[in-house]
């Protein structure tokens, strides 16, 4: 059975008819009132057709939904990964700082070493001893350096921090701290060394080693945890602001500390005419408690 071809004459008649239909019915609804047949039909299709609607709606709105939840995590993912990438750069500015501090640190402890003394190679505090009346600790050098009982600890310029004890291994040696309450050293009172310049902010006043004395007598730490100067005389001049530094030698006697070594400044200076002795309380030139390096000077 062949094909049929369409017939063209009967296709535009029939596009005529409904060209013509549509006209006529487009006229009647419009002159017709709400009530119209045509406005009656239309309302109909329109209530038949909304749970059509309704389903559509209900079909396509989770697709909405993950429309937005998509866009949502893209958003979220991006704000995470703003929040790595700041997060590294703190942490990367946080170990710069951490490094920048340790190279002043072993700087300062390099820029301490005198000509004339001998030191061991720098030792890192590995660990505390003792209970509430001791203060010491032990450091990772010993006997294989050259460390041996009673020599001076030092960090920094020239600042005294301890004296190695009878515990020396060959890899290890025990400090006794100089506020722990056993500790004494023979010291000398000397003032701020004078500037010809005026200081800057930052900048922190130096001993006058070689000026005059404002007294001598013995550190040490009393029994309620203040490191002071004991024995100094009544008519010494010290006074508030001064350095403490070991003396070297009482009398013709040279002891343990050599000379010039920074202890401390003075905090607070009383007299009281009972006492023949002033009383003298001092604070450390470094935190003791942070001790982190420190050298021991073998010879001088």
């Amino acid at each position: 059975m062949g094909n049929r071809k369409p017939n063209t004459a009967s296709t535009l008649a029939a596009f005529i008819v409904l060209c013509v239909t549509s006209l006529v019915l487009f006229t009647v609804y419009v002159k017709e009132g709400d009530s119209g047949p045509l406005h009656t039909v239309q309302l109909g299709a329109a209530e038949v057709l909304r749970p059509v609607r309704g389903l559509f709606g209900f079909a396509t709105s989770p697709l909405s939904a993950a429309s937005e939840r998509v866009e949502g995590v893209l958003d979220a993912s991006e704000v995470k990964e703003l929040e790595e990438k700041a997060l590294e750069y703190e942490e990367g500015a946080a170990e710069a700082a951490r490094l920048r501090q340790e190279n002043e640190r072993l700087r300062a402890l390099l820029d301490g070493e005198q000509a004339s003394f001998k030191y061991s190679p720098l030792a890192q505090v590995v660990a505390p001893v003792g209970g509430q009346l001791t203060r010491r600790v032990v450091i990772n050098v010993g006997a294989n350096d050259g460390v041996e009982p009673e020599q001076p600890v030092v960090v920094g310029n020239r600042t005294l921090v301890g004296r190695t004890t009878e515990r020396v291994t060959p890899n290890t040696a025990e400090v006794l701290l100089i506020n722990d309450q056993n500790f004494a050293a023979g010291v000398r009172i000397v003032p701020p060394l004078d500037l010809e310049d005026e200081p800057d902010e930052d900048s922190t006043p130096a001993p006058d080693l070689e000026g005059d004395s404002h007294g001598e007598g013995l550190l040490r730490t009393n029994w309620e945890g203040y490191l002071g100067v004991d024995y100094v005389d009544l008519s010494a001049e010290a006074e508030q602001g001064d350095f403490v530094v070991t003396s070297g030698r009482a009398g013709e006697r040279e002891l343990l500390f050599p000379p010039g070594l920074l202890v401390g400044t003075i905090e607070s200076v009383n007299s009281q005419d009972i006492s023949q002795y002033k009383n003298i309380v001092a604070t450390p030139a470094v935190k003791i408690d942070d001790l982190q390096e420190v050298r021991v000077i073998l010879d001088r």
